[in-house]
């Protein structure tokens, strides 16, 4: 089955005239869409308004509506079409890939990627997807066959092209990390040791250990899907703890045994779980493996979040499908109670693409639900069948959801220099502030020593033990950045006098 358009021409023209279209017309984006490959920023094209042209109330589809097509079920694929066209309708990828920016960012020589072939091969599907036809041609365009796209997959992992019914979740976290890793920008990735720290960290170091994650890994993936948080464990006997900043590019969260709300799923998400016998942790204190606690924290938000519930249930006593209802938000879904620090932009999200698993835990099918770009309409996407729908709400079906950050106008690119150019204006200014202390501090020191002078008949000018100690407290309270150390052959100051010099 195909989507319900009506083939009839509204403009009476010659059959012929769609026939002889030129093929490359149809894949050529809208030129609201190009952008450029040294991009800052992509447009937050989720924020417009609905102001355009809606669908028509006879199930007629707007003939100027793109990503309206239908992708054909090659046996067990319905895990890999509904994921397709999840990601199909996250706004800033397609204007990625519409743009044809993967051309200048293939990675070849990455050992961890396709050699670029998965991103080509996606990258075209997704331009298939949401070419610009005439009305005239819809008939014989409204469904795809990914199979191109399949046989590219299988040949790097296998288990998504056998016919299996696989799992929608793990597709998208395999196929996002292969896009990475084929359009990773960096080319020769340096070694970094990541960071364990006894103590809890500051948002210096979480900066810190982000700037070293982006020394590795920077790619349109990164800018849009990934994350920040901390993991902490605790021993329970000796009570040392160890933090370690991770990357995440979903959130994987429990689902209730009761109908619940997301805001529960993701609180139960983020308490703290005791890990005893053999999944305790190996305590680097004690010696040898603990009972303890584990805690994960969210530290920075993404532009576009994926939501996970864990519906299967696995352990060794049985297998099973939770069934509960988790009720989420269509629009404002706040996370700014949940993260640890303070974001510079608000973690508050809208909802633009839902993908549902209805069966059991052996034999199941999925389907996705989306808002379309162009008209802001919702519809259901069902392999080959395309539906406008209501607003997907009380879904008990509901397996993954897509989240965009509503609260900024565009999506910043991630860049190592970004993390400079924010860290490079804090040392700029506590320079000039602790320049400014030393002066004045120096000048009330040169005025007392004056005086002292003048009444001790004495021409040494060096600070008292007192005023050096007091500098130092002074200079330590106000610099995060940098290190006190004794000045060297300094013409200005005397020999025990103190000078500022960067950490890194």
């Amino acid at each position: 089955m195909g989507i319900c358009l009506n083939s009839k021409p509204l403009v009476n023209e010659p059959q012929t005239k769609m026939k002889k279209m030129n093929t490359e017309q149809r894949f050529l984006p809208k030129p609201s869409r190009i952008l450029d490959v040294n991009y800052k920023q992509i447009p937050n094209k989720f924020r417009r308004q609905a102001t355009q042209r809606r669908v028509q109330q006879n199930n007629q589809f707007d003939t100027d509506t793109q990503g309206l097509f239908g992708l054909t079920n090659l046996g067990n694929t319905c895990f890999l079409n509904s994921s397709i066209q999840a990601l199909s309708n996250t706004q800033p990828l397609t204007d990625y890939f519409m743009s044809q920016l993967h051309i200048k960012e293939i990675n070849p020589d990455n050992p961890l990627s396709s050699q670029g072939n998965i991103v080509k091969s996606f990258a075209q599907l997704i331009r298939q997807l949401w070419q610009k036809v005439d009305q005239y041609s819809y008939d014989d365009m409204k469904v795809l066959k990914p199979t191109q796209f399949i046989s590219k997959i299988g040949n790097y992992n296998p288990i998504f092209a056998e016919g299996t019914q696989e799992d929608a979740h793990e597709f998208i976290a395999f196929l996002l990390d292969m896009i990475h890793e084929d359009l990773n920008r960096i080319k020769k990735k340096p070694y970094i040791e990541q960071t364990k720290f006894t103590k809890f960290p500051t948002n210096d170091d979480a900066d810190l250990e982000w700037k070293k994650y982006l020394s590795r890994n920077q790619s349109i993936i990164v800018d849009l899907f990934q994350g920040h948080m901390l993991d902490t464990l605790s021993c329970l006997t000796c009570k040392s703890s160890r933090y370690c900043f991770e990357p995440f590019m979903y959130l994987s969260v429990p689902v209730l045994n009761r109908e619940c709300d997301l805001q529960e799923c993701i609180e139960e998400f983020l308490k703290k779980e005791t890990l005893r016998d053999d999944e305790g942790w190996n305590c680097t204190n004690c010696q040898q493996r603990r009972d303890s606690s584990k805690k994960i924290d969210l530290w920075t938000m993404p532009n576009i979040l994926i939501i996970h519930l864990k519906r299967f249930k696995f352990n060794s006593q049985f297998r099973a499908k939770i069934r509960s209802l988790v009720k989420f938000p269509l629009q404002n879904l706040s996370f700014e109670n949940l993260v640890c620090t303070k974001q510079t932009e608000k973690p508050i999200y809208d909802l633009y693409a839902v993908i549902n698993h209805s069966g059991t835990l052996t034999s199941g099918h999925y389907t996705a639900y989306a808002k379309n770009r162009d008209d802001l309409h919702w519809y259901h996407y069902n392999d080959s069948l395309v539906t406008p729908v209501q607003q997907p709400e009380h879904l008990s079906d509901a397996y993954l959801l897509f989240y965009f950050k509503n609260s900024v106008e565009e999506f910043k690119r991630q860049t190592v220099e970004g993390i400079n150019i924010s860290q490079q204006r804090k040392t700029i200014k506590n320079t000039i502030v602790i320049k400014q202390t030393i002066l004045n501090m120096h000048s009330q020191q040169s005025n007392s020593n004056i005086s002292d002078n003048k009444r001790n008949n004495n021409n040494n000018f060096a600070p008292s033990i007192s005023s050096q100690a007091q500098k130092k407290i002074l200079f330590r309270k106000q610099t995060k950045h940098f290190q006190i150390v004794k000045a060297q052959d300094q013409p200005s100051f005397q020999q025990e006098s103190l000078i500022i010099q960067e950490e890194n």
